[in-house]
């Protein structure tokens, strides 16, 4: 996997990381530092390649969060780094929880339906199921995290503004 971080502000740099590694050094590197806008830009062993762009309120955390979404499987980040969000530091995602990671940065105040989260979804991780993409999406709607409104032709979901983490996170980065 390849990173590539670009970063404004106090700590102002472009960084790049190779490797088997490169997840827990881009992190630890993130959490040591303020920054006003982070870019990063990842390609994976497979060729697969996101890109994403944080300024705000919390740039470094989302920059973190958006790298450890992308990663199929974690490795264990380093022992001076801790993000206090409840995510196991070496347990692999479920498809639900990356599609809910995913859909946290992709669609975090808007309105949003299965066709456009399948589409934006298979162009980062690949291949998913319009039917899988609706079931996760009713369930997290069983499960308060999403609104839904229209009817079943034309449903359209968006995170409740209590449970958006980007918009009302504190900080949750220790050094």
């Amino acid at each position: 996997m390849k990173i590539r971080l670009e970063i404004e502000g106090t700590n102002a740099c472009n960084i790049n990381y190779k490797g088997p590694e490169s997840i827990d050094l881009a992190v630890a590197y993130l959490n040591s530092i303020e920054a006003d806008e982070v870019q990063v830009h990842i390609v994976k062993d497979d060729g697969t390649k996101a890109d994403a762009e944080f300024e705000g309120e919390f740039p470094v955390l989302s920059a973190i969060k958006f790298v450890l979404a992308l990663s199929k499987t974690r490795n264990e980040i380093l022992p001076d780094t801790s993000i206090t969000n409840n995510i196991s530091e070496s347990k692999t995602l479920t498809l639900k929880e990356r599609l809910e990671m995913f859909l946290r940065f992709e669609y975090p105040r808007v309105w949003f339906t299965s066709i456009d989260v399948k589409k934006q979804y298979e162009s980062v991780y690949g291949k998913i199921g319009l039917s899988t993409v609706s079931t996760y999406l009713a369930r997290m709607s069983r499960e308060n995290i999403l609104i839904r409104r229209g009817n079943r032709n034309q449903r359209e979901y968006r995170f409740k503004d209590e449970n958006n983490i980007i918009r009302n996170m504190e900080f949750g980065l220790v050094k």
